[in-house]
């Protein structure tokens, strides 16, 4: 028996030596591994250590806390359990897959029996195999253009998410569907036989039409490739690639070539193409038109030759922008083949190959006629239609570049108002006043010389401004304006003699700002014409204050509007084809049994000034539409009324809800009332926008009267909703001249393009009458058809118009 149990050892030792797995063997200590007490030679060659120097090794000093695959271990005793873990020492990170067992000697002593396996080479393959397929997932998942796996069928069994998404299915509609059913019918056949072809092991690069689940179709360009199992394809994996949105576009590009080409060829501006220096590469026919040169004269020779001197250096300056590599945009001019003056607004295009600026391509635009335009246009802005000097709107311009240039020193105004020209102006007649109003402008402009600047400052009154003056230099070139209006006027077959009154104020001593210099300058006038008039008079404090006839004004009219005295005239408007009745403006006048019949010339200003003209405007716009209500109950013929609104009635906070009120109390359709209203109020753009948009929301219509004679009608014209636009009395008087003529037609020609109709206003002569038809004026208003009238007078003669007709 002891025979047999050594040899047993024995057999047994040699067969763990000569096991090809490490194995070792530990002792126990309390039912744990402890001690290394023997190692075969395949474990001492992984753990790289002779048997000195492994044996009496401690389990903990020898392995890593040992930790199976699915949960943390607390005793290494259960058989047949795995465990992985790394070796601390010479192993350099080895994984390695430890089995241990545990096994009781014929004495009773307990061992633990672990067997090694290098796991290293195993892992790293599991995370390559690992990482690749989440590779692959990431492409599959991620890609943005259409992947699908189709079976060796033909039918899809996957899809990745941008696919389906651009084809507008969820994956459980896909899944199993024949693959040619999303195939465009003209591609399906031709898709087949690659379909066959990817399935001999070709790979397949093909260009197609798919439609979406709704039908839309999607140009893609495919790549498939066979899916190889065990050497024999199992199906196709694929890519599609969107490229409707390239095809279009590429089509785009080709059509934009080619209106590049036609721009470039019959482009009636001039198209150039420069090189760095600014010499000519390529032009197109415009550019020789305007140069007169031929193709062999301008290549090659520099644009700023052909520009004007005058304004050489700057286009030089400009066109040195575009090389900082942005477009850049500048006006200059040359001199066309018969010498005279174009205007160009030229826009340089910076061209680059390569990342590297290697051209300029202009585009120039002729805006000559614009410049012309734009002259005349700032003449009837800036300038007084009648006597040509600067108008209010320059005059305050000007101001106001005083008062923000003057730190030292002082600069005065005079305003400059006629003595009794009413009289003149109704003694002679209002042609014989316009001709006296040109002359006295020439003799202002005579006074002041180069010291000041002369202005219709509005009617019969003018204004000066002097810079850097003095009280002694003022006076003296007021005395000599005085002395020169008060010389005879013995033209067009009239004698007469008139004075003038001059009021002075110097910026700072009378005033900071623009209110408080006019003011003073005024309200010195005004004393000068009660205190003898044809004189100079200063401002001091001693004049301050209304006068004494404007204070009993001011009471007789509050007067009158409580009394009801105010009295509402209307004038008809006339279609200029058939003459017929088309339209009424409300005017207001007033009788007073103290002062009679007051002109609204008189009235009307202080009424502004003092504020009442809101309460009339108010009580005047409600009396037209309740007037027009009754007319059309009776018959009148349905036409709209047109009110005027004042400045500071159109800036009332409660100006619209007013509007509404009065159209809802009187029963008025709101598309027959008409609100007109001028250039003054048209100047803070911004807030009269808005007034205007919410009155236009109303219903009602939007004129604007007195058309052409300030610089806010035209400029801010467009950022209104104007539906008509109303000639000036002073254009309509000029109709005999080429100038007066020319005006009117580019105010017409202006409206019409905007999208409105044209009232002539003041129109008195059938020559006049036919002028405006030849121009193509809309609507007439004037005496020639009738002056003013009572609301009785004014529904007789429409009927008896009406009738006539």
């Amino acid at each position: 028996m002891n025979h047999f149990s050594k040899f047993e050892l024995e057999d047994f030792r040699t067969l763990i030596i000569q096991l090809p797995e490490p194995v070792c063997i530990f002792s126990s200590f309390n039912d744990r591994p402890d001690l290394l007490i023997y190692a075969n030679e395949k474990c001492r060659e992984l753990l790289q250590s002779s048997t000195k120097e492994i044996i009496g090794t401690s389990w903990e000093n020898l392995c890593e806390a040992a930790v199976d695959a699915e949960t943390d271990v607390t005793s290494l005793t259960e058989p047949d359990r795995l465990y992985k873990t790394t070796f601390k020492k010479r192993l350099n990170g080895r994984v390695c897959l430890l089995k241990m067992k545990e096994f009781t000697s014929a004495s009773g002593a307990r061992y633990f029996m672990m067997t090694i396996s290098d796991e290293t080479e195993h892992d790293r393959t599991k995370e390559d195999l690992r990482v690749s397929m989440s590779e692959f997932e990431s492409l599959f998942k991620y890609n943005p253009h259409i992947v699908y796996m189709i079976d060796e069928n033909g039918y899809f069994k996957n899809f990745n998410p941008a696919g389906l998404e651009r084809l507008k299915y969820a994956y459980s509609e896909l899944e199993g569907k024949f693959f040619l059913d999303v195939v465009t019918v003209h591609d399906r056949e031709r898709t087949k036989d690659h379909f066959f072809e990817v399935l001999k092991g070709r790979v397949q690069h093909f260009q197609i039409q798919i439609q979406d689940k709704y039908n839309t179709l999607l140009t893609v360009e495919v790549t498939a490739v066979p899916i190889f199992v065990d050497g024999k394809v199992q199906g196709v994996i694929g890519t599609a690639q969107d490229i409707t949105l390239r095809l279009e576009t590429e089509l785009k590009l080709t059509e934009s070539e080619e209106s590049h080409r036609a721009i470039f060829d019959h482009n009636v501006d001039p198209v150039i193409t420069f090189d760095l220096e600014g010499n000519f590469i390529t032009f197109n026919e415009a550019t020789k038109m305007i140069l007169g040169m031929s193709p062999e004269e301008l290549k090659g020779e520099s644009f700023l030759g052909f520009i004007n001197e005058e304004v050489r250096e700057e286009t030089k300056h400009n066109f040195q922008q575009v090389l900082k590599g942005k477009p850049y945009q500048y006006e200059t001019s040359t001199r066309n083949k018969e010498g005279e003056m174009v205007w160009l607004h030229i826009t340089l295009i910076p061209a680059f190959l390569n990342d590297e600026l290697s051209h300029i391509h202009c585009i120039g635009k002729d805006i000559t006629l614009n410049k012309k335009h734009q002259a005349m246009m700032h003449q009837m802005a800036y300038h007084d239609s009648l006597t040509g000097l600067g108008n209010q709107q320059l005059f305050s311009r000007d101001l106001y570049r005083m008062l923000n240039e003057t730190t030292d020193g002082e600069f005065s105004l005079c305003i400059i108002g006629l003595d009794r020209f009413k009289f003149i102006n109704d003694y002679f007649g209002r042609e014989a006043g316009d001709h006296i109003l040109s002359i006295i402008a020439e003799r202002l402009k005579k006074s002041a010389g180069d010291r000041g600047a002369v202005y219709r400052y509005g009617g019969d009154e003018f204004a000066i401004l002097t810079a850097n003056t003095t009280v002694q230099e003022t006076r003296r070139l007021a005395e000599e304006a005085i002395a020169n209006v008060r010389e005879s006027f013995d033209d067009e077959g009239y004698e007469t003699v008139l004075t003038a009154s001059v009021g002075v104020s110097f910026y700072p001593r009378h005033g900071v700002n623009k209110k408080e210099i006019v003011r003073a300058a005024d309200r010195a006038m005004y004393f000068a014409k009660k205190h003898g008039r044809n004189i100079v008079q200063l401002y001091s404090s001693n004049i301050e204050g209304l006068t004494e006839s404007n204070v009993k004004m001011e009471t007789l009219m509050r007067r009158a509007l409580k009394n009801k005295e105010f009295i509402v005239y209307y004038q008809p408007q006339f279609k200029a084809d058939t003459e017929e009745i088309c339209g009424i403006e409300a005017l207001l006048r007033w009788h007073n049994d103290e002062l009679g019949w007051v002109s609204p010339a008189t009235f009307i200003p202080l009424a502004e000034e003092t504020g009442l003209i809101v309460p009339i405007g108010n009580w005047i716009l409600e009396e037209a539409c309740r007037q027009n209500v009754s007319w059309q109950k009776n018959g009148f013929p349905t036409v709209p009324i047109s009110v005027n609104l004042s400045l500071r009635q159109f800036y009332q906070s409660d100006l619209c809800e007013m509007v509404e009120s009065v159209i809802l109390m009187t029963g008025i359709q709101p598309e027959l009332l008409t609100l007109e209203i001028t250039e003054t109020i048209a100047m803070q753009e911004g807030i009269a926008s808005g007034i205007l948009n919410t009155l236009k929301q109303l219903g009602v219509k939007i004129a604007m009267d007195d058309f052409g004679t300030g610089y806010s009608s035209l400029q801010y014209l467009q950022s209104f909703s104007i539906d008509h636009v109303k000639i000036d009395k002073a254009f309509t008087d000029k109709l005999d001249t080429k100038e007066g003529r020319a005006i009117i037609s580019t105010i017409i020609a202006l409206g019409h393009n905007l999208g409105m109709k044209v009232v002539a206003e003041g129109v008195e002569t059938a020559e006049q009458v036919q002028s405006l038809r030849q121009l193509g004026c809309d609507i007439f208003q004037g005496y020639y058809f009738s002056r003013p009238l009572p609301p009785m007078d004014l529904a007789d003669i429409s009927f008896q118009h009406q009738s006539s007709k």
